[in-house]
């Protein structure tokens, strides 16, 4: 995702967009024909994903897709009215703008992600779930256990073949100590 998109990316974006997708609403396809006009206005709209998060924000949807066909946001209120929304655009040109469009294949088109920046108030990384991030460590400390195993299994084999019985001993204590902790799904210490 980009930090900073050329003028020209947006035009050409808009351009390709437009010729290709139909719109839920059509106020839709005049706010993105009134951006693809107004430099000035175009300059200042950025194409995120999660544009709800953001001061000001528009969410639009093309025909064959799941998404609702239109969402204006300000301010944490959220607004269904695409003519508010475009007045709001043409009064504020000065603001940022940030846009989220949803088509078919969005993610396969190499004109979508030149545009597509990093929503400062919403960035990716940050959706990351602590869930998630505890089944990583919990997938982590369970590998590292079954390392430990396999790795006392082979000393104490060792100590076996060498009739070390003390080493054998010690090694078998901790080798219970380890399957306790897979058995437990306990993370190691």
């Amino acid at each position: 995702m980009n930090n900073r998109v050329q003028l020209k990316d947006k035009k050409h974006f808009l351009k390709w967009f437009l010729q290709r997708y139909q719109m839920k609403r059509r106020e839709s396809m005049w706010i993105l024909n009134y951006l693809l006009n107004h430099d000035i206005v175009l300059n200042k709209a950025k194409f995120v994903e999660s544009a709800e998060r953001t001061p000001r924000g528009i969410r639009m949807a093309a025909v064959g897709t799941d998404q609702e066909a239109f969402k204006f946001y300000k301010d944490g209120h959220a607004f269904d009215n695409p003519e508010q929304a475009f007045h709001e655009v043409r009064l504020n040109w000065h603001t940022d703008l940030y846009i989220e469009l949803f088509f078919t294949d969005s993610w396969m088109s190499p004109e979508y992600l030149t545009v597509l920046e990093d929503n400062p108030f919403s960035s990716w990384n940050d959706s990351i779930s602590e869930e998630l991030s505890q089944e990583v460590n919990d997938a982590i400390d369970q590998f590292h256990l079954e390392e430990m195993k396999n790795k006392l299994i082979q000393e104490i084999d060792r100590a076996l073949e060498q009739d070390e019985k003390n080493t054998f001993y010690e090694l078998t204590n901790e080798l219970k100590v380890v399957e306790e902790k897979l058995n437990n799904g306990l993370p190691h210490s």
